[in-house]
């Protein structure tokens, strides 16, 4: 079952407009999708052998070219008979790098042209919700927003020498929310709007075969050197940052492991042993004085 369906799929591609799934299919060599769940801009990597050097010559992607990509399972190969299809979303080609007889191409979720990661600007904003922000900047970009959070009000925020993309990340750090660029789309939102992390998303067995690998690590010693924590004030109206160093965390969990025996001991009734003991001595010391 597993390998008729692996057999089945196929990785539909409209570059520019035209449909080269087929002309690509016999020098597919793989494809990798990157959905970044924050901070990130979503990128695909396809492998496609080059032995003729088609794609140094006639078949030379430009950069910026725009892909539509889409992976479809089918019956029997056809794309006219598709029984599923996931739209993996609109792409640009960023990074075409070269190799003997391959090619490997990167893309990403938006344009080349907009400078939403690359032009720093300055600019006072003042008594303006989130929403109304990220539509602004979006809409400057030629893309759409979406906000999965409370609407917050800002009566002055400031942007300062720094890229739309890296304002907006800045921003929904402080609200402690998260952001993500997808498909020509900035989205904004909290976990808890997508996520419930009471129920698993999925649950799979080593010898499922859906599992062609994995591999599995076991750290059996601290790798940290320090541990920065971070979290939204909501009465100061601020991000509160902390950081704290092995060293320090160890002493600090070592005193409260301290503290907690000192009150098991002292429910257990330690505490008044040793008080009679002293009264019992004092006692003692003042028949002697008689």
């Amino acid at each position: 079952m597993g390998k008729n369906i692996a057999r089945n799929i196929k990785l539909k591609v409209i570059y520019e407009g035209k449909n080269i799934s087929e002309e690509i299919q016999k020098s597919f060599a793989g494809f990798t999708y990157t959905d970044n769940s924050r901070d990130a801009i979503d990128d695909v990597s396809i492998e496609l052998e080059n032995k003729d050097n088609r794609w140094l010559h006639e078949w030379y992607p430009e950069v910026g070219s725009k892909l539509v990509i889409s992976i479809i399972q089918t019956e029997d190969g056809s794309e006219d008979n598709a029984v599923r299809t996931l739209s993996v979303g609109t792409f640009y080609v960023d990074e075409p790098t070269f190799t003997p007889h391959q090619l490997s191409l990167k893309c990403i979720a938006i344009p080349l042209s907009q400078n939403i990661r690359d032009q720093k600007n300055s600019k006072g904003w003042e008594k303006v919700t989130l929403q109304e922000l990220i539509t602004n900047i979006a809409n400057t970009h030629e893309m759409t927003a979406e906000l999965y959070a409370d609407n917050d009000f800002f009566e002055r925020v400031d942007q300062n020498e720094e890229t739309d993309l890296s304002f907006l990340k800045r921003l929904v750090d402080s609200l402690a929310l998260n952001i993500k660029v997808t498909n020509n789309k900035i989205i904004v939102y909290e976990n808890s709007f997508f996520i419930d992390e009471t129920i698993p998303v999925s649950t799979f067995s080593i010898n499922d075969y859906r599992i062609r690998d994995y591999s599995l690590t076991a750290k059996n010693k601290a790798v940290y050197d320090k541990v920065e924590i971070s979290y939204f004030d909501p009465v100061k109206n601020e991000m509160v940052y902390e950081a704290i160093t092995q060293e320090e965390l160890e002493k600090r969990n070592s005193e409260e492991k301290k503290e907690e025996k000192e009150k098991v001991v002292k429910s257990l009734g330690g505490g008044n042993v040793q008080q009679k003991k002293r009264n019992g001595k004092n006692k003692k010391s003042g028949n002697k004085k008689k």
